[in-house]
């Protein structure tokens, strides 16, 4: 490789020559050298500009002395120049590029602000536009509001009672083809009885009177009549009826509890299930499921209490929450028992003539909404006030107003529920118990029973009579008079009479039979 400087070639030597590298320092030595030289003279201007005995004069020769030695350095001086007009002309330039950007950034702001301008003017117009007359629009849409909403509420409450009349029509109806009516004593004393489907409805107090045909049929008519006139007034009843069906011949009731749950197949009226002692067996018991309760008998009711008292109970359990149903029912559209004591609830049959064949009442005889007195005199001072569903609908009758299948109306809604609040029945379990208890205490005094002026001739001719070891005191066939257990057959002839009413003084008596 040769040298850079002097292009000779080396030998061992690598780029420079020491001969061509001292003449290339010689000039940078002696530049370092006037700097040192420079830099002293600096040096002792300084201590003289410093010290405590400088005076203008010795300022002066400080100049002088600069001047001199600025003189005596033209090298310097031209470098102190080339180098402040460098950085002179790279200020420059820095300016300049910053006076373009400038520029550029206040041509932007510029724009902006006239865009901003034009925006704000646009929405101060749009604003104007908007506020031109709010007030009269605003009532005007507030108007139309307020009228849709009116007509639509007129059209609703329209809709409603067509809806109602025509639910009342249907029930009317189909009381009518299932031959609801009432027949009144003839002996003047005003007792009425109800026949449906020809066959006359029994009175849960005088089921001990009545044949087990007449019972069960008397229970299944009222128990379709109640199902389909619950399912025309969109109703679920509080305790549920399960009508005869595939395997299960005969109607059933269900417990408040045990009521509208998802069951199989099973309908829990079969008692007779056979015993295992299988663990998987026991897991699909049929006895698991809710037992509903009988509306059915197939014997004497006597007898039934003395042979299977489970089943009794459970019999008067289900015809207590049918005649509670009945009673929930009328009490839902506005017919007011004449009182809330569990004899008017057994008798089912004056619910449902007074529910489905009975005049429309008056006004005050009909349970509005909030029925009680204190309710509505409160509804009277506030008649300025708004308008509930209730009170619109005032002048309309309660039969078909609330439903469980309607917005309009709802019974579970907070006025329905207050309107129910305000019901005061017996539980199904007390109108059982005193139901039970009543018909007891019938059975317990069986052995006295009603006879008739003929059978009291028919008793005293009999005495003159030899006896026949066959037929002993007391057991004549014109007696009626038969054991406890066959109270049915041997009451019904004297029961048909009493029914009808009192009879006059003189024409009949109590006896007591003789021991059986």
């Amino acid at each position: 490789m040769s040298c850079l400087i002097c292009n000779s070639a080396h030998s061992r030597q690598p780029f420079l020559c020491p001969t061509c590298a001292r003449n290339h320092l010689y000039q940078l030595r002696l530049e370092n050298t006037q700097v040192l030289l420079e830099r002293e003279s600096l040096g002792r201007q300084i201590e003289i500009a410093v010290s405590h005995e400088a005076s203008r004069n010795s300022q002066k020769r400080a100049s002088e002395g600069r001047s001199t030695d600025d003189k005596c350095s033209p090298c310097w001086a031209l470098q102190t120049i080339s180098s402040r007009q460098a950085a002179s002309s790279s200020r420059r330039e820095d300016l300049s590029r910053q006076i373009e950007k400038l520029k550029e950034d206040i041509e932007t702001k510029r724009a902006d602000v006239s865009e901003r301008g034009a925006s704000l003017s646009r929405r101060r117009s749009d604003t104007e536009s908007a506020l031109y007359q709010l007030g009269e629009r605003e009532a005007t849409i507030l108007t139309g509001v307020q009228n849709t909403t009116k007509r639509t509420e007129h059209l609703w409450h329209t809709l409603h009672s067509k809806t109602a009349e025509a639910r009342i029509f249907l029930c009317r109806e189909a009381a009518h083809l299932y031959g609801l009516r009432q027949k009144t004593s003839r002996k003047g004393d005003c007792r009425h009885s109800y026949v449906l489907g020809g066959i006359a409805i029994v009175d849960l107090k005088d089921m001990n009177s009545a044949t087990p045909a007449q019972i069960s049929t008397s229970l299944s008519n009222i128990a379709h009549l109640l199902v389909l006139v619950s399912h025309y007034l969109s109703l679920r009843l509080p305790a549920e009826i399960t009508l005869p069906h595939r395997n299960h011949p005969t109607a059933t009731i269900y417990s408040f509890a045990a009521s509208y749950n998802s069951r199989d197949s099973f309908d829990g009226s079969d008692t007779s299930h056979p015993s295992t002692s299988s663990p998987t067996a026991s897991r699909t018991d049929p006895r698991t499921q809710p037992r509903p309760r009988p509306l059915f008998i197939d014997k004497p009711l006597p007898r039934l209490a003395k042979e299977d008292p489970g089943t009794y109970a459970l019999f008067l359990e289900g015809a207590s929450l049918l005649a509670w149903d009945v009673a929930w029912l009328c009490r839902t559209q506005g017919i007011n028992l004449a009182s809330d004591s569990w004899e008017d609830v057994c008798n089912i049959g004056k619910g449902m003539w007074q529910l489905l064949v009975a005049p429309p009442a008056q006004t005050s005889t009909l349970m509005r909404a909030f029925a009680g007195r204190d309710t509505q005199a409160k509804m009277k001072t506030t008649k300025d006030s708004p308008q509930t569903t209730i009170q619109r609908t005032k002048s309309f009758p309660m039969l078909g107003h609330y439903s469980h299948g309607t917005v309009h109306s709802f019974l579970a809604a907070s006025e329905g529920v207050d309107f129910m609040r305000t019901w005061k029945l017996p539980t199904p379990t007390k109108i059982a118990d005193k139901l039970k208890a009543n018909l007891v205490g019938e059975m317990a005094s069986a052995e006295w029973e009603v006879l008739e002026e003929k059978e009291w001739f028919d008793g005293n001719a009999e005495t003159d009579q030899p006896l026949d070891p066959k037929n002993p005191p007391g057991s004549s066939p014109n007696t009626h008079a038969e054991s406890a257990e066959q109270g049915a057959e041997g009451q019904q002839a004297s029961v048909q009479t009493t029914n009808d009413g009192r009879r006059p003084k003189g024409t009949s008596g109590w006896t007591k039979l003789n021991s059986r």
